[in-house]
């Protein structure tokens, strides 16, 4: 990873990492000074971190990952071995990068962002306030290897998939038909649910019956928002499933069958 830094004003700064007002997550707050790191994760009996995420939730690795002040900037290292986290920029709409899993290191250029953790209850998330000094530029990088997270001695294990799916299931080929646009860049973004029944070859009751089983069984979504439209449901998929690696475009080949049309509904 390439990272290039501004000199900074005052070299006493202080990164603040705190409770998520979003989330139910308990959380005391951090102050780090220049060096200092935290780690985040499920913990466990040998395995102890500062800020607990998900107590009893093994999709969370025990040591999922930790934060490091670095003066005028902040660092995120994301040591699952098979998951994403995202961390949003939460004073620009849309703002995040994505923290691909066994990255060490990877510098946030945000001044004060939000760090989402999927779970297999929901996401866990908490907030982090760099200095407004923050002028750091990233640029792509190379992952390292995180260590072993599979069992603690008392034989627990940690969960593969935080949003467990099956490829080969309906349900997930209504997920890739609606960012299959996105992933193109096709316009509009989001297909509406008869545009999704027609490119797999089902019905529309069947397309929303599966929306709203990934919503509510797959992402922990709550199924409300009645005052804002038929896609916000859509939407909301979209979102988690492309900013957490849910589907990617390699997945795109599950729409079509080897001469290139739709595939049989399964």
């Amino acid at each position: 990873m390439s990272v290039h830094l501004f000199p900074a004003d005052d070299l006493d700064l202080v990164v603040t990492v705190q409770q998520d007002y979003e989330s139910d997550t308990p959380m005391g707050t951090h102050h780090l000074t220049p060096g200092e790191t935290r780690t985040f994760g499920r913990g466990g009996r040998d395995r102890d971190v500062d800020m607990r995420l998900g107590a009893g939730d093994r999709a969370v690795h025990r040591h999922a990952g930790d934060i490091t002040s670095h003066g005028d900037h902040w660092r995120i290292s994301n040591l699952s071995p098979n998951k994403s986290y995202i961390v949003e920029n939460t004073e620009r709409l849309a703002g995040y990068v994505q923290v691909q899993p066994n990255t060490h290191g990877m510098v946030v250029p945000f001044e004060t962002s939000r760090v989402r953790v999927p779970g297999a209850t929901g996401e866990h998330s908490f907030l982090v306030m760099a200095p407004a000094a923050c002028s750091a530029v990233l640029s792509p990088g190379s992952p390292g290897t995180a260590e072993d997270d599979w069992a603690d001695s008392a034989g627990e294990r940690t969960e593969a998939n935080s949003f467990r799916m099956d490829r080969w299931h309906t349900y997930y080929r209504v997920l890739v038909a609606l960012c299959e646009p996105r992933l193109r860049g096709l316009t509009p973004p989001v297909p509406t649910q008869n545009q999704v029944a027609q490119r797999l070859g089902i019905g529309t009751a069947a397309v929303n019956a599966q929306v709203n089983y990934l919503l509510k069984d797959k992402f922990k979504v709550e199924l409300e928002g009645g005052g804002q439209g038929q896609g916000w449901r859509s939407q909301a998929l979209i979102d988690k499933a492309l900013h957490f690696g849910v589907v990617t475009e390699r997945d795109l080949r599950l729409l079509d069958d080897d001469q290139g049309g739709p595939r049989s509904p399964a």
